[in-house]
């Protein structure tokens, strides 16, 4: 029994978790945005008179300004494409050479995808420059300054604390998403009281995304203590 519970542990040991459950989360929430993003760049580079009627469903200006588009929806799919991948201790250390290249461009594009994403508000939404657009500059520069920690732990060598600033940064990254999940649960709980909902409304447009990062980091830190990365 010594010995059979010494070679499991050697195994264990040799071949660190997958980790699926977090990887297949992780790809279902940056697939909201970045499945949607694959086919707004696709028809954008397309033009309008490529894609007739579908065109009339997207905001004229995507298409006279498309490289606020083009940044923004091409790195936030490298970022759907990458990112996940990186919370898969079995994969870090199978190919930790692919881990490195494949962190270098979540984090190139984390960070392209923030500040466009600054640019892209601009274009479409020029008239909104009150609470919800300084929350936006907020979150992108969040999402810059947690990644830069993360990659500062990195560069040191601080494994430990790099995996939790990681993690940390997706949270961040993520509040872009968390309030469809907020909207959704209030359109069920409160649609009934139209006041209150109306308020409730105005409220998630205008600090969703403070709330999202709020119950990100939350979770995130959640999971940190858990010592599940």
């Amino acid at each position: 029994m010594t010995l059979a519970k010494t070679l499991n542990n050697n195994v264990t040991d040799n071949f660190p978790p997958a980790n699926w459950s977090i990887v297949g989360l992780l790809f279902f929430l940056t697939g909201i945005a970045g499945i949607p993003a694959i086919f707004l760049v696709a028809m954008v580079a397309l033009g309008p008179s490529a894609t007739g009627e579908v065109s009339t469903i997207i905001n004229v200006a995507h298409f006279e300004t498309p490289m606020a588009i083009y940044l923004h929806g091409g790195f936030g799919i490298l970022f759907f494409l990458t990112m996940p991948f990186q919370f898969s201790p079995k994969l870090r250390v199978s190919n930790p050479q692919r881990h490195k290249i494949a962190g270098r461009v979540a984090v190139i594009s984390a960070f392209v995808m923030a500040t466009s994403g600054v640019w892209m508000h601009n274009v479409l939404t020029p008239e909104s420059q009150g609470i919800r657009y300084f929350i936006l500059i907020l979150t992108s520069a969040a999402i810059c300054l947690t990644f830069s920690i993360a990659l500062m732990f990195a560069i040191k060598r601080n494994i430990a604390q790099h995996r939790i600033w990681m993690a940390r940064a997706v949270a961040v990254t993520l509040a872009a998403v968390t309030p469809l999940f907020v909207e959704l649960l209030s359109v069920v709980l409160f649609s009934h009281f139209e006041q209150f909902f109306a308020v409730l409304t105005k409220l998630q447009y205008d600090y969703g995304r403070l709330l999202g990062m709020a119950i990100n980091l939350a979770i995130a830190e959640i999971i940190i203590s858990k010592k599940a990365l």
